[in-house]
């Protein structure tokens, strides 16, 4: 959502959202809109930092990375009760390896932190990914993935009792790429808590299904907020994976304040935009997934 829910409430079974979730938005300085976040188009693209981690190369990292966007995007919507049957309308696009190891606005780049993980959350995350959206419509500008690998990653099938599985870790953080947020269902792919040595993160629930298919309808529409279409939905654009402010492996300035968090318009779009940032597992069992955001 294109605001952020209060740092004491989780979600619950029974309710994504608390009862006053407008009232605190709106109580917020700047306030902000209770709305959901979606891309336009039809693809959107990731990059891989070209040193990767120690512990997962690039080549694997390469595979898995796929394996996880791919979980997503191949949903097929039926049977789960949302709005039409068939594919989800997203893709996404690898466009190979980036020297850039900084979260910014010419890369979609995901990142791995081998020496120091360089967020102080109160919980011990173990990754974190940031969104760029239009605060007025919940249009997704940019998303950048950083993977906590100063901890110890398991990858394969056997994962100790006491083991991150990284494949579970990076399944969840790509749903929040595609603007899932967290769910209260504790068999759900993106539900706020990780049990150590577990790997059931690895499969999406009818949880993550339902959640994917009523925001990438599969006849290419996206379902918005009634404020940014009267009918709540609008149409896909065409596929391009491009940044939105073009595409470079290396670091660059952003262009037109692209990447910096601060105030103003977006040229060619319109509109303030902000930058929220979800997620990262725990290390212990039983500790939440923890949320951080920054917003202008």
């Amino acid at each position: 959502m294109a605001c952020p829910l209060p740092a004491d409430w989780s979600p619950q079974p029974d309710a994504c959202l608390p009862s006053d979730y407008s009232s605190f938005c709106a109580s917020l300085d700047p306030p902000a809109k209770p709305i959901p976040v979606w891309w336009a188009s039809a693809c959107v693209s990731y990059d891989i930092q070209e040193d990767a981690s120690k512990q997962v190369p690039y080549d694997v990292a390469e595979q898995m990375f796929a394996t996880a966007f791919a979980k997503w995007t191949s949903v097929d919507c039926a049977g789960s009760g949302n709005y039409a049957t068939g594919r989800v309308s997203i893709d996404v696009r690898d466009l190979g390896p980036v020297s850039c190891n900084q979260v910014q606005g010419n890369q979609h780049v995901i990142i791995f932190h081998d020496d120091v993980w360089p967020h102080d959350d109160s919980n011990n995350t173990l990754g974190l990914t940031t969104i760029t959206y239009d605060p007025d419509t919940g249009e997704i500008y940019d998303a950048d993935m950083e993977i906590n690998s100063t901890v110890p990653l398991t990858v394969g099938d056997q994962v100790p009792k006491d083991g991150y599985d990284f494949e579970s870790i990076i399944t969840h953080e790509s749903g929040h790429f595609l603007g899932m947020a967290h769910s209260g269902d504790a068999r759900a792919t993106m539900y706020a808590h990780y049990a150590l040595g577990t790997t059931t993160m690895r499969e999406l629930a009818s949880d993550d299904v339902g959640g994917i298919c009523t925001i990438y309808l599969p006849d290419g529409e996206r379902v918005v907020d009634k404020s940014v279409s009267g009918s709540g939905k609008i149409a896909e654009t065409t596929c391009d994976p491009t940044p939105r402010h073009g595409f470079s492996t290396e670091c660059a300035q952003a262009k037109s304040k692209g990447c910096d968090v601060s105030g103003g318009e977006v040229p060619g779009r319109g509109g303030n935009w902000a930058v929220g940032a979800a997620l990262a597992l725990a290390a212990c069992a039983g500790v939440g997934i923890g949320k951080r955001r920054r917003s202008t």
